[in-house]
């Protein structure tokens, strides 16, 4: 690798990222600078390394948290696809009016005693304060699978669309909703994950009225991102960054973001 420019190193870094399934390459530390040459990480050459990835269009991570390029030789360095999605919808110039304080503080004191109650008296009332319409909300709509050549149908508790028809091309949002007293499990993500890739919805919830993650869904091109996580005391703290990412406005944004790149 010695006789290849950093450039070039850079670029067949993207080009094997690009071309793997999930849109993501991880690399042992050690490995990751043998293919740069680097035989002594110095701020500037790090600093330069990490630009030239970034111009690439490649987002670069530590595993163990660590500052890129003080990390151990036995870590690893994540190389991901860097996306450029539509920013979130700014609340202060949206034409729907955020949930007020006084909705947020009603929702902090229930008690979900159920999922159906999680379903009926927090993810309902959320959806429609952050501007879905009753005839836009569907509760347990059918979803088709296919698991090899096997066809199933299962229900997403919720799903929202831009209007009343029911394809994929107007579905916005999946919610996934759980019991209170149930924490949020890597199989409820992937519950959900599974049927936002169905209706290619540009995002999806799971909540369990005490804990709420949203991911935005990258459709292969990029590995989803969780962009929140958060406990039910911080609901009225959220309340902006919330509608920001899942309001219909913000919604229906993406969605025509994610339709435009998977053409």
């Amino acid at each position: 690798m010695a006789n290849k420019s950093e450039v070039e190193v850079a670029l067949e870094i993207y080009q094997s990222v690009e071309q793997s399934k999930d849109k993501q390459k991880r690399l042992k530390s050690s490995t990751f600078w043998d293919l740069f040459d680097v035989k002594a990480r110095q701020k500037k050459l790090i600093d330069r390394i990490f630009q030239l990835l970034e111009d690439q269009g490649l987002r670069v991570s530590v595993k163990s948290g660590a500052p890129f390029g003080e990390e151990k030789g036995d870590d690893w360095i994540v190389l991901t696809l860097k996306l450029s999605p539509p920013a979130p919808v700014n609340p202060t110039a949206s034409l729907v009016e955020l949930p007020t304080a006084k909705w947020f503080e009603t929702m902090q004191t229930r008690n979900f005693e159920s999922e159906r109650e999680v379903e009926a008296y927090f993810i309902s009332p959320l959806l429609e304060e952050l501007g879905y319409d009753y005839d836009n909300i569907v509760i347990g709509f059918p979803v088709t699978m296919f698991k090899g050549v096997q066809k199933t149908v299962t229900e997403a508790d919720f799903v929202a669309f831009k209007g009343s028809d029911r394809d994929g091309k107007g579905a916005l949002l999946v919610v996934e909703a759980k019991k209170s007293d149930k924490g949020i499990s890597v199989d409820h993500i992937s519950q959900a994950k599974s049927y936002a890739h169905e209706l290619l919805t540009p995002c999806y919830v799971v909540t369990n009225g005490q804990q709420t993650k949203i991911y935005h869904f990258n459709g292969m091109l990029a590995p989803d991102e969780c962009v929140m996580d958060f406990g039910r005391q911080e609901l009225k703290d959220k309340r902006q960054e919330l509608h920001g990412y899942i309001s219909k406005e913000a919604t229906l944004k993406r969605k025509e973001w994610l339709t435009s790149k998977l053409v």
